[in-house]
């Protein structure tokens, strides 16, 4: 089988699929990685005796902008970063999108906590390694378009500029190809 070399992005994460410009026309310039880290939790948050390689998905838009990459890296040595399946940069704002699993089992205060948690480690990260601030947006790998309606909000438009029915269809294909929703 023919190996591929795909960047280094960090010495903490290991970049197993690489698209370095936009394939295909969807939102403005949308392209993925899948990179791979070494969690100590499920993906529901019980502490593992072993460390399990996690995979996730980041979702670049157009400019590819790595400044996303020490917000992953501050994630993980927060040990944070288990029930993340994607995490996308667009316009100066992240959206993390938590798997289904935790997203099921975890109770509203557990993921709410949980949040504020992302959102100061991030905020800290960008302020003090960019002078900036950017918006945070969650979602769940569990939510749907369809159930959009009003309180109910998906992560679908804040992800990619695009029709939340392709959106979703393209982070099920993701999922399918990686799985980065994996239960473990």
């Amino acid at each position: 089988m023919q190996q591929h070399d795909t960047p280094r992005y960090s010495p903490h994460l290991h970049c197993v699929y690489d698209e370095t410009s936009p394939v295909g026309d969807l939102g403005r310039g949308t392209h993925y990685s899948v990179l791979q880290a070494l969690a100590w939790h499920s993906n529901a948050g019980e502490i593992h005796q072993e460390a399990v390689a996690k995979q996730f998905a980041v979702i670049w838009d157009e400019d590819h902008d790595e400044r996303i990459i020490p917000c992953v890296e501050a994630l993980l040595m927060a040990g944070l970063l288990y029930p993340i399946s994607i995490i996308g940069e667009r316009k100066g704002g992240i959206t993390i999108i938590l798997n289904s699993e935790f997203s099921v089992r975890a109770g509203e205060a557990h993921k709410k906590a949980f949040m504020d948690d992302v959102a100061r480690v991030i905020d800290e990260t960008v302020d003090s390694a960019f002078g900036d601030n950017w918006t945070i947006t969650f979602g769940e790998m569990t939510d749907t378009p369809s159930l959009d309606a009003p309180g109910k909000p998906t992560f679908h438009r804040q992800l990619i500029n695009d029709e939340p029915d392709k959106i979703d269809t393209y982070v099920r294909n993701i999922d399918n190809l990686w799985g980065i929703d994996a239960w473990n």
